[in-house]
């Protein structure tokens, strides 16, 4: 069972994710020799810790290199990226939810490594999901302060592809990614970090402004925020929600 009072993010630690990764993946194989499944040629969990440590002792050199292997991280990343969605849906797919978070989880530590050693991240739907996940684990200020500095790395490292395919699709992970780090910013407290994260809802995605301001005032009305917190959510409300008068 998950402790809310607390939240440890896993570290962006290639020996850590291979690591949790073969330890995910035995898991999943254990689910998948007790079902229907077991009976096919092909050992799909088996395979995929495979391939994810192959991987990872492939990235390892890379973070002695240059700018020069940016492109090799670019496509390596992506392909541990899917490793991980892969075990996850695998893990869904045998009726083991919570097993398939905890996989999916690995995906947001994973992409802070490649944000850190140059590489930009385009498969972000099971990185916001992992975001999602693990602000939901607390409510505690100093943990969203942590994880709200993760999502601006993400935020950083986003190839600008997801920005421009994102316009024209309103559940793009990219528009979630940045509707999730204003709710972590209200979430801990601090108007330098809320200031911005709005700043940039109401300039990256106008559209939907209003309506986050509006359902950020009803979360005033059921969560003991401090007044400052309120504050700055009703300012933001007034500008951007609040129903405009007729003259």
């Amino acid at each position: 069972m998950l402790d809310f009072s607390s939240m440890n993010l896993p570290p962006a630690d290639l020996s850590f994710l291979q690591e949790r990764f073969g330890e995910l993946a035995a898991e999943v194989r254990e689910a998948w020799e007790g079902s229907p499944h077991s009976g096919e040629e092909m050992d799909t969990p088996r395979l995929l810790g495979q391939a994810m440590s192959q991987l990872i002792d492939m990235l390892e050199p890379e973070t002695q290199g240059d700018a020069s292997v940016a492109a090799e991280i670019n496509t390596l990343g992506e392909y541990g990226l899917q490793l991980i969605e892969d075990l996850s849906q695998l893990a869904m797919g045998l009726e083991q939810a919570s097993l398939a978070a905890e996989i999916e989880q690995l995906s947001l530590p994973y992409a802070l490594w490649i944000a850190r050693h140059g590489g930009e991240i385009k498969h972000l739907a099971p990185v916001v999901n992992a975001v999602a996940q693990f602000a939901n684990q607390t409510a505690h200020p100093q943990h969203m302060t942590d994880l709200y500095t993760q999502c601006c790395e993400l935020i950083d490292a986003t190839s600008p592809a997801c920005e421009d395919s994102a316009s024209s699709q309103p559940g793009h992970p990219w528009r979630l990614l940045l509707l999730n780090r204003a709710i972590v910013a209200t979430r801990s407290h601090n108007p330098e970090l809320m200031e911005p994260a709005f700043d940039a809802i109401v300039e990256c995605l106008p559209g939907e402004a209003e309506r986050f301001f509006a359902e950020g005032m009803e979360q005033m009305s059921i969560i003991d925020y401090p007044d400052h917190v309120r504050e700055i959510v009703r300012r933001y409300f007034v500008v951007h929600a609040s129903p405009r008068q007729l003259h």
